[in-house]
C-alpha cells in the first residue's frame, strides 16, 4: 500500500514537472512573448485579448493561450531614391540609411506593433518601414532646394527623422538612425554649383586678396600715421609729465618748506613756553631762596629783636623801677640838709667829668705852648689861667645849682667838721 503511494506521489510530480516544462516560456531580453487567447484589461479601460512579457518567464496556460514570440532587434533599412524632385522641381538621387525596431513598450506603441506584426517576418517590417521613411523623405526632399539638401544634411537628416517617427509610432516601430549618406543628380546641377561656388570662392579670395593687400597698405600707413602721432603725443605727454613733475617737485618743496617753517615756529614756541616754564621754576626757586635767605632770616632777627625788646624793655622797666627807687631815696637824702651837700660833693667828680667832657667835644687843643718873655712868668701865668677857669667854672655851677662847693671844700677842711 505505501509503494502504490510513493509511486502516486512519484508520478504526480513527474506530470506537474512536465507541464511546467511544457507550458513555462523563456522570454530573452531582445524579444516579447505575447500569450494569446486570454482576455484581461488596460489601464486605460480598453480589453484586450493577450498580454504580454517583456524579459524573464511565464507560464502558458494549456488550450486557453497560445505564445507568440516578437523580436525586438534592429532592422537595417537601406534607401535609394532617384529622381526625387526638391524645391524647384530639380530630381535628384539620394542614398541614405536607418535602424528600426518594434517598440519594446505600450509608450512607443507596443499595441499598435502587435496588432500589425505579431506573428509576421521582420521582412515585411522592414518593408513597412522603408516604404514610410520614403514617403518622409519625399515629403521633406520637397521643402528644400539642391543646395540646402546638401549643404544641410545633418539638418536635412533631422527633419526627414522628425516627420518618420510620429508615422512609424502609429505602426507600432521606432526609429532609432536616420543618415545622409549621399546625394547627387544626373544633369549636373550640384556640379555645377559646385563649379560656380568654387568661382565665387576664387574670386572672392582674389578680391579678399586685394582687400587684404590695400587694406594690409592702408593698415600700414595708418600705423606709420599713428606711430608718428603716437610719437609726437609721447613727447608732448613727457613734456607734460615733466612739467607736472616740476610742479609736483615744487608743491612738494612748498609743502616741505611749509613743514619746516611749522616746525620751527613749533620749536620756537615750544624753547619759548619751557623757558617760561623754567622762568616760573625759576622765579619760584628764587621766590623760595629769598625767602629762606632774606624773610625767613628777617623773621628770625624781627624775632630775636622783638624777644631782645622785650628783653631790653623788661630791663628799663627794671632799670627803672630801680632808678625811680634811687631817686627815691636820693630825695630823702636831699631832703636832710646835713646830707645834701655831701651827696653834692659825691657827684662832683661827675658833674666836672660832663663839663670837662662838654669843653673837650667842643675844644679841640692839640698842642700848648707856653710863651716865656724872659722874666719867668711864663708857667706861672699859664697855671693861673688853668687855675682860673676852675674857678670860673665853680662860679658857673654855683649859678646854675645855687652849690658853693668851694665854700663846702673850706667848711669840711675845718676840724670841728672833721669831728
Amino acid at each position: 500500500m505505501l509503494g502504490v503511494w510513493i509511486a502516486a506521489v512519484a508520478i504526480s510530480i513527474l506530470i506537474i514537472l512536465a507541464f511546467i516544462k511544457a507550458n513555462l516560456r523563456i522570454c530573452h531580453p531582445n524579444e516579447i512573448l505575447v500569450f494569446s487567447g486570454k482576455k484581461r484589461k488596460l489601464k486605460d479601460g480598453t480589453v484586450v485579448g493577450y498580454r504580454y512579457i517583456k524579459g524573464g518567464r511565464g507560464l502558458k496556460i494549456p488550450i486557453v493561450e497560445s505564445v507568440t514570440r516578437l523580436p525586438l532587434t534592429t532592422v537595417p533599412i537601406e534607401l535609394e531614391l532617384s529622381g526625387a524632385l526638391t524645391n524647384g522641381i530639380i530630381p535628384v538621387n539620394i542614398q541614405a540609411m536607418a535602424n528600426v525596431k518594434i517598440a519594446g513598450n505600450e509608450e512607443e506603441g507596443l499595441s499598435n506593433a502587435l496588432e500589425r506584426f505579431l506573428g509576421r517576418p521582420l521582412n515585411d517590417v522592414s518593408q513597412i518601414a522603408k516604404e514610410t521613411l520614403e514617403g518622409s523623405l519625399r515629403g521633406v526632399l520637397a521643402t528644400l532646394t539642391p543646395e540646402e539638401a546638401n549643404s544641410k544634411r545633418l539638418e536635412f537628416a533631422e527633419k526627414v527623422a522628425t516627420e518618420a517617427r510620429s508615422d512609424l509610432k502609429n505602426l507600432g516601430l521606432v526609429l532609432d538612425t536616420f543618415k545622409i549618406q549621399h546625394l547627387s543628380d544626373n544633369e549636373g546641377y550640384l556640379d555645377a554649383i559646385g563649379r560656380k561656388k568654387n568661382a565665387e570662392v576664387i574670386k572672392e579670395a582674389k578680391i579678399v586678396e586685394a582687400n587684404a593687400e590695400a587694406e594690409a597698405r592702408q593698415v600700414a600707413a595708418e600705423a606709420k600715421k599713428k606711430g608718428s602721432v603716437a610719437e609726437s603725443e609721447a613727447e608732448m605727454n613727457i613734456v607734460e609729465a615733466d612739467n607736472k613733475l616740476q610742479v609736483l617737485r615744487a608743491d612738494l618743496a612748498a609743502d616741505s618748506n611749509r613743514a619746516e617753517a611749522k616746525a620751527s615756529v613749533a620749536r620756537e614756541i615750544a624753547k619759548v613756553e619751557e623757558e617760561q616754564k623754567l622762568e616760573v621754576q625759576r622765579v619760584e626757586m628764587n621766590k623760595k631762596k629769598y625767602e629762606a635767605d632774606v624773610i625767613v632770616p628777617a623773621e628770625a632777627d624781627k624775632e630775636a629783636k622783638v624777644l631782645a625788646a622785650i628783653g631790653e624793655a623788661a630791663s628799663i622797666v627794671e632799670d627803672g623801677k630801680a632808678t625811680a627807687e634811687a631817686v627815691r631815696l636820693m630825695r630823702e637824702q636831699w631832703e636832710k640838709e646835713d646830707t645834701r651837700e655831701l651827696f653834692l660833693i659825691q657827684q662832683l667828680p661827675d658833674i666836672l667829668d660832663k663839663v670837662t667832657s662838654v669843653v673837650a667835644e667842643n675844644l679841640s687843643v692839640d698842642k700848648v705852648t707856653i710863651v716865656d718873655s724872659g722874666n719867668g712868668n711864663g708857667m706861672p701865668t699859664y697855671v693861673k689861667g688853668v687855675t682860673g677857669s676852675i674857678v670860673a667854672i665853680m662860679e658857673q655851677i654855683k649859678n646854675a645849682t645855687g652849690l658853693d662847693i668851694a665854700d663846702i671844700l673850706r667848711s669840711k677842711s675845718r676840724p670841728e667838721l672833721t669831728q
